[in-house]
């Protein structure tokens, strides 16, 4: 073996032989359990034996570039001409000649730009279009393709992605390994700088069950897929104003949505977010969470549980005929709002503190009917199972389980664990037949009406439907190959492909493109038959944008490409006799 690296931030490369192979490598410092080891790094091969050609892992540490030491005697032309890759000028194509499907990435890209996606990720990148190139190649391949990265390479020789060579499985844990936590949060700095303090914040998270047990993060808890399956939970803040995304975080499986709330506002905090207004879902809010958010002065609108001891007292005067509801016609919901003094618990040693918060509940005939039936169905539903257990004299090894199972029973066993009686929890399914119908948000330091919080709230419906899409289009299934290491970079790769995801779909359905297209999948592949030719020596030709290809440009406001868009028909500029059959003045 070579002799280890000096201590001098310098990277020494020397010629290691493997077999028939010859690589450019050096030796690495690490910690082994406090001793200082040493491994070998390959940086690229060695051709015709002098010939120092760089691999991903060289140029993906382009800021590390001016510490490589090489040996005497080396051919450095390869790495002279991927220097000049960063110079102003577009160079002339010097690879294989080729005709590419382009269309599909050429959208994707440009709306990447368009929304400022490109310019976030060459500064995080300090500039590295190659390593750019390959995060957007892993961001838009599973939107082009709906296949898995175990296909990457064999798609990139039909269809042209970003990244200008073919990407091997060991390219792709190579790429997603040399992303940091660092980088990640200096894109979600960078994209919170594009949202201003008018713009409503969405919280959401889903369940992605797993087969596997390499992240630390896999742990059983309530699957929103109903899968009895370890999970990871997924959470996502959005903007409301085009649905973009700012902030994506893994978390631990077993973590409730109330303790997910002080995390994300940290991570908000930490990239500098403007305090705009949070939106989440009851799941999300507790005492502790309301207390956090006003200690921070966060304006919020949140649901809340109809039962709430905060809207109990309106709904009783409700019902006692004190309070009267309006109906929205926009809606169809009865509306009525409520001042309410919350105390809340300020920093130690400041004691509590009064705000003053809006309390809007909502109430719709058709909400309470479904929810009897649904009710009804579900008191049923835990009869019929436990006279079948007390008919059978089943043993139930652990009665805590059963008794959740059936919530809406008080369940009585014997000394064998057997169901020996049962009745109905009256006053608990009194308690929510009382609130069927309703539905109750609270709002803070926003001014609101109810039907304002109402529309507003709604806009989280379609949040959770692009989260639902985006765990189809983005997110790897359930791979049970995955390992701790590079999870940093695979959730920066998801939120790539997310942010240029929820653009196209919220120009599709805000500009009506459903009644052309009926998914966004479809706006994507209407533009994949237009290819890129490339010619050694020559600059890339694009075919013709024909038809809805050329709608599909006028709705996402994207240039054509020169060349790509039809010719105009010149307008006549001759003169002379008025037409005899031309409508008279």
């Amino acid at each position: 073996m070579a002799r280890p690296r000096r201590d001098d931030n310098k990277i020494y490369l020397h010629v290691r032989r493997n077999g028939k192979s010859t690589y450019a490598s050096a030796n690495e410092a690490y910690d082994n359990n406090g001793r200082r080891s040493y491994r070998i790094v390959d940086w690229g091969t060695m051709e015709d034996g002098t010939v120092f050609v760089p691999n991903k892992r060289f140029i993906y540490a382009r800021d590390s570039w001016d510490a490589f030491v090489f040996p005497e005697g080396w051919d450095l032309c390869r790495f002279e001409e991927l220097k000049s890759k960063y110079k102003p000028g577009r160079p002339a194509y010097t690879r294989k000649d080729r005709s590419l499907l382009y269309g599909s990435v050429w959208l994707l890209t440009e709306i990447a730009r368009k929304v400022g996606l490109v310019e976030d990720l060459m500064q995080v990148f300090g500039g590295n279009a190659d390593m750019v190139n390959d995060v957007l190649t892993l961001a838009f391949f599973p939107l082009v393709s709906g296949k898995s990265y175990n296909h990457l390479a064999q798609w990139q020789r039909i269809e042209r992605l970003p990244s200008a060579d073919i990407l091997a499985s060991r390219d792709v844990t190579l790429l997603t390994q040399s992303i940091t936590e660092a980088d990640r949060m200096n894109l979600f700095s960078l994209r919170c700088r594009r949202i201003d303090k008018n713009h409503v914040l969405a919280v959401d998270s889903t369940s992605k069950s797993t087969y596997g047990r390499t992240l630390a993060d896999i742990r059983w808890g309530r699957n929103k897929e109903g899968l009895g399956l370890a999970q990871t939970n997924e959470v996502v803040v959005y903007s409301l104003n085009g649905h973009m995304p700012v902030v994506y975080q893994q978390l631990a499986g077993n973590m409730p949505d109330m303790r997910t709330m002080e995390l994300v506002q940290k991570i908000l905090d930490h990239c500098q977010c403007p305090n705009a207004p949070i939106l989440t879902d009851r799941g999300y809010l507790s005492q502790t969470v309301i207390d956090f958010l006003l200690r921070k002065g966060h304006p919020f609108i949140a649901c809340i549980k109809a039962d709430s001891s905060m809207v109990g007292g309106l709904i009783g005067s409700i019902k006692a005929g004190a309070v009267q509801m309006e109906i929205n016609i926009e809606t169809k919901n009865y509306e009525a709002v409520q001042d309410v003094r919350y105390y809340y618990e300020d920093r130690a040693g400041e004691g509590r503190k009064a705000a003053d918060l809006k309390a809007c509940l909502y109430f719709s005939s058709v909400r309470e009917s479904m929810g009897l039936t649904e009710l009804d169905i579900v008191l049923k539903e835990q009869r019929l199972e436990l006279e079948d257990l007390k008919a059978q004299k089943t043993a139930i090894p652990v009665e805590q389980e059963l008794k959740r199972d059936c919530d809406l029973y008080d369940i009585t066993f014997d000394d064998g664990h057997r169901v020996q009686a049962f009745s109905v929890k009256e006053k608990k399914v009194a308690a929510r037949k009382r609130t069927m119908g309703y539905i109750a948000m609270l709002v803070n330091g926003m001014n609101l009406d109810a039907s304002s919080a109402w529309r507003t709230y709604s806009l989280r419906d379609e949040q959770e439907k692009y989260f639902s899409d985006m765990k189809g289009a983005m997110l790897d299934g359930r791979n049970p190959a995955w390992s701790e290491k590079g999870k940093e970079g695979r959730m920066f790769v998801h939120f790539v492909g997310l942010t240029v995801y929820s653009h196209i779909k919220d120009v599709w359905k805000r500009l009506r493109l459903k009644d052309q297209f009926e998914t966004v999948g479809e706006v994507i592949d209407e533009m994949k038959n237009i290819r890129c030719i490339e010619h050694t020596g020559k600059a890339k030709i694009i075919t013709p944008f024909v038809g809805k290809q050329l709608k599909i440009c006028e709705y996402y406001g994207l240039e054509v490409p020169e060349g790509c868009a039809p010719k105009q028909k010149k307008v006549s500029s001759k003169t002379g006799r008025k037409n005899k059959n031309a409508a008279q003045d």
